[in-house]
């Protein structure tokens, strides 16, 4: 059992939807497991999974709405190069809003760079970070993924478009070119957090798809290279989403880590 509260709260000027799951028996005092979404997804995107974690791995969790998606207000800013150290920097806001003291990071594609970024600063109060199908760097890969991506999304009654829309509303289209337009820019291809992952010194959980449409091996291999404190786990018959396609697993290889010493 556990239970849930939504709320908006607001952060540099910006309306932020966020949502915090508590198991039974715990307090919304202790540390919390912070869920940072996908380059296309939100709050009701991760389904379940929150509340597994939260029940099987007695934590609590909170979620957000990143700017322009979701529930939360819409952004109108134009993408650089920067713009995942910017979401990075906007996450120590907001946990400085919360007063939160203690917290770990779990992280899904895009949200996982967020993630690591942020681990590099050294923040006051972050114990462990958690990635599943993290982004360390462009490879060509993303590139036909991306934009075949880009055609199913622009079809006359787009499957793809409807389904967005369930979550995102109105700011479905900007939220959509938006992550499509940076991942495919010109200037994206030299992208990397290689000197980032080289300042993270928390313990550190890095779980792959062997079968992601988006990314390959190169993705943790850059961690490992990068990072001492990486525990790599790379998981066969499994796509960009490991934890709908092997929650159990996933779920237990969350637990295991966070109650490790």
């Amino acid at each position: 059992m556990f239970s849930s509260e939504e709320s908006v709260v607001s952060v540099s000027g910006k309306e932020v939807f966020i949502r915090t799951i508590i198991p039974a028996g715990n307090n919304g005092n202790g540390a919390y497991l912070i869920f940072l979404h996908e380059g296309l997804g939100s709050i009701t995107q991760w389904k379940d999974f929150p509340e597994r974690i939260a029940e099987e791995c007695n934590v609590n969790v909170l979620l957000y709405d990143r700017p322009g998606y979701g529930r939360s207000a819409s952004s109108q800013n134009v993408r650089q190069r920067g713009y995942l150290h910017l979401e990075a920097e906007f996450l120590t806001q907001l946990i400085q809003e919360l007063s939160l003291k203690q917290y770990s990071l779990l992280g899904h594609s895009e949200g996982g760079s967020i993630a690591l970024i942020q681990a590099s600063y050294h923040p006051d109060g972050l114990q462990r970070v958690i990635t599943l199908a993290a982004n360390t760097r462009f490879e060509d890969k993303m590139l036909s993924t991306i934009r075949e991506a880009e055609l199913v999304y622009g079809q006359a009654g787009s499957k793809l478009k409807q389904a967005l829309e369930k979550h995102h509303g109105s700011k479905t289209d900007s939220m959509f070119y938006a992550w499509s337009r940076i991942w495919t820019a010109p200037f994206f291809r030299e992208w990397n957090i290689k000197n980032e992952l080289k300042k993270v010194t928390v313990p550190l959980l890095a779980i792959h798809g062997e079968n992601d449409p988006y990314s390959s091996s190169l993705q943790t291999d850059l961690i490992k290279e990068c990072t001492s404190s990486a525990q790599i786990v790379r998981i066969q018959q499994c796509s960009h989403h490991p934890h709908f396609d092997h929650p159990g697993k996933v779920t237990a290889l969350i637990c295991d880590f966070l109650k490790s010493s």
